[in-house]
């Protein structure tokens, strides 16, 4: 996909007022894996963590205090405060956790495997084409 100037200054004029210019993360879920990439999300220069959600309160709550972001139980609640999102929930809700941000334009690094059946990746491919958001594995 090719973006215009225009896009891209206005993309980041976006991250600049809400987080001073840093791209907007969120980790959902953050169990073994997510716990690392919250810590290491947490130290990049660019990147701005602004929360982590888990369905398991204490385990979002505890990650959320080692980082300095906020703990939600529920991602959606997160569309409209994300510029990407890393979803390293289990493989089996990786399609249902990745497809409404890619949908909306925001990126998605999802843990491997991509999902669990074929047909389940290539609506998360198709949903990043027809948006122009990143989706990374």
């Amino acid at each position: 996909m090719v973006r215009s100037v225009a896009e891209d200054s206005k993309a980041e004029d976006s991250k600049a007022e809400n987080s001073g210019g840093k791209t907007r993360v969120a980790v959902i879920g953050v169990g073994h894996l997510g716990r690392h990439h919250a810590r290491i999300l947490g130290s990049l220069e660019g990147a701005a963590l602004t929360a982590v959600v888990d369905t398991i309160r204490d385990r979002a709550v505890d990650v959320a205090a080692a980082s300095g972001a906020r703990a939600l139980e529920d991602f959606r609640e997160l569309f409209d405060q994300v510029d990407a999102v890393v979803v390293a929930v289990p493989t089996e809700i990786h399609h249902l956790v990745a497809l409404p941000f890619l949908e909306r334009g925001i990126a998605v690094l999802v843990e491997k495997p991509i999902t669990r059946t074929l047909a389940e990746a290539d609506a998360l491919i198709e949903a990043a084409r027809a948006s122009g958001a990143t989706l990374a594995v």
